[in-house]
């Protein structure tokens, strides 16, 4: 007897009494308790957890990515710019630096065709570079002022080209200057820093205009473009027009 105990001890038996009926026997063994309550609970609890994981992530795919709020946004975007413009700053404050420890130029050639701009300390000549052109040139003018329309190109659409520039209106009654502001100082010499602040890439449309209208029966152009450091890139007249017809 006490073999056929040792011998059944994987076994567990179960007697089961359900008056009037007879009892039911059963034998269970214990690797299959095991697995009724260990085994299959972990399954059920895997099963649930990858079907949980599952319905999260199409909720995830279906929910729209967060925004950041529109003044985030903004101040990232302006901080950046400001960035930018700061390192724009220190490269031209370099180019200053290196241009002020330099001796003073000698007058040159080009120096009477300045007209009344005073030539800007250590200026170089590059116009040779074709840096920028001129073309589409109109010529409006109006009863009390005139106004003359071009654009400014860059030759290289990947290098951006700063600087500014003088337009003066030659006419029987002299010479007036653009901007307006530039005409107080031609006496002394014209700044080009005076000259109208430009940005071109590709192209830049301007348009000068004179507070007055030129005297006499035709008036010229003469256009002056200098670099943001005062470097000399072109210098353009224009045909001669007919004053009260528009070409």
């Amino acid at each position: 007897m006490k073999e056929l105990i040792q011998r059944n001890a994987e076994e567990i038996a179960i007697v089961i009494y359900d008056a009037p009926l007879p009892p039911k026997y059963f034998r269970l063994t214990k690797r299959f308790i095991r697995s009724l309550f260990v085994t299959v609970p972990l399954l059920l609890m895997g099963a649930s957890l990858i079907l949980f994981l599952w319905g999260f992530g199409s909720r995830l795919r279906d929910t729209p990515s967060p925004t950041l709020p529109k003044v985030i946004v903004e101040s990232e975007s302006r901080l950046n710019s400001l960035e930018t413009e700061i390192e724009s700053l220190k490269a031209t404050n370099e180019a200053l630096a290196e241009r002020l420890s330099s001796a003073p130029t000698t007058t040159t050639a080009e120096d009477p065709f300045l007209l009344l701009i005073k030539k800007p300390y250590g200026m170089q000549n590059l116009m040779a570079q074709n840096k920028v052109t001129l073309d589409q040139f109109e010529f409006v003018p109006e009863a009390n002022k005139a106004l003359l329309k071009f654009q400014i190109i860059s030759s290289n659409t990947e290098t951006r080209v700063t600087g500014h520039v003088l337009v003066f209106m030659i006419s029987e009654a002299g010479v007036s200057a653009y901007p307006a502001e530039a005409n107080a100082t031609a006496v002394t010499g014209i700044k080009y820093s005076l000259g109208e602040p430009f940005a071109v890439s590709r192209l830049r449309p301007t348009n000068a205009q004179f507070s007055q209208a030129p005297a006499g029966e035709t008036v010229r152009f003469l256009i002056y473009i200098f670099s943001r450091e005062g470097d000399l890139l072109l210098i353009k007249e224009t045909e001669t027009y007919t004053v009260g017809a528009k070409s």
